[in-house]
């Protein structure tokens, strides 16, 4: 048995469980568990094999379902990138369609993309590649202070994309930025689209933690994806992003 093989065997018994399990979103929720490196020394299991193939075949199918269309190969290269640009794009656009919320910043860690969407035909299995975590759609209030700390670590660290805000950096100093066109207003409440886990404090954003939570959601970033773009899809539109000058870092 091949390491190829294997790991297919064990990323569809691992799509199985999905099947069974219904888990609701908490903030701060942790998960821990023990792994086990998947090569050639562990042994095929017939049992196990006869007991999957028919869910293997099944979600194989549903993998392959074509979604959408991208008029371009989505990709997440450079500082502001194409890849993240849509997703943030998508998030802010969903939140303000359904929850009526008027959404002023829209982010996600590039880490937590982990795979580009091609040029061409995108399938359900595309969009689970891309988002394979349990990450949950969230809302969060910030004051200006807030957005000022968001602006300064977003330059700072470069690993993050964003939509509705435009960040200009020198030398890892924050020089200036604007949201939806505008400078930051004293006393004024923005919306932050983000996931869970950068809402529970990950990738070093503690600042986020203990904001006042506008929209805690039950629905994964994946889902939301795959409802907007087949939503596009309908529309007749094709999936697409330009580079604005989002984030300009010397």
């Amino acid at each position: 048995m091949n390491n190829t093989s294997l790991t297919k065997q064990l990323f569809f018994a691992s799509m199985i469980s999905l099947l069974f399990l219904n888990c609701s979103p908490q903030l701060g929720f942790q998960f821990q568990g023990n792994y086990k490196a998947a090569d050639e020394t562990i042994e095929q299991e017939e049992s196990f094999v006869q007991f999957v193939s028919p869910y293997k075949e099944t979600m194989e199918e549903k993998m392959g379902t074509v979604i959408g269309v991208s008029e371009k190969a989505l990709t997440k290269e450079g500082r502001e990138n194409l890849l993240g640009n849509f997703v943030t794009d998508i998030q802010k656009e969903y939140v303000e369609k359904k929850f009526g919320l008027a959404v002023d910043i829209s982010i996600i860690n590039n880490g937590g993309m982990r795979n580009e969407l091609p040029l061409g035909k995108i399938t359900l299995g595309n969009i689970y590649e891309l988002s394979p975590f349990d990450n949950y759609l969230v809302v969060l209030e910030l004051q200006s202070n807030d957005v000022i700390k968001l602006a300064e670590f977003m330059t700072e660290r470069k690993n993050m994309s964003v939509s509705g805000m435009r960040i200009y950096g020198e030398d890892n100093q924050l020089k200036e930025f604007s949201v939806n066109g505008k400078s930051v207003e004293q006393g004024k409440t923005y919306l932050l689209a983000i996931n869970d886990y950068l809402a529970n404090g990950g990738d070093n954003m503690d600042f986020l933690m203990g904001l006042h939570i506008k929209e805690n959601s039950n629905i994964l970033l994946r889902d939301m994806l795959i409802e907007m773009i087949q939503e596009k899809t309908s529309e007749g539109k094709n999936l697409n992003a330009e580079i604005e000058g989002r984030q300009i870092y010397r």
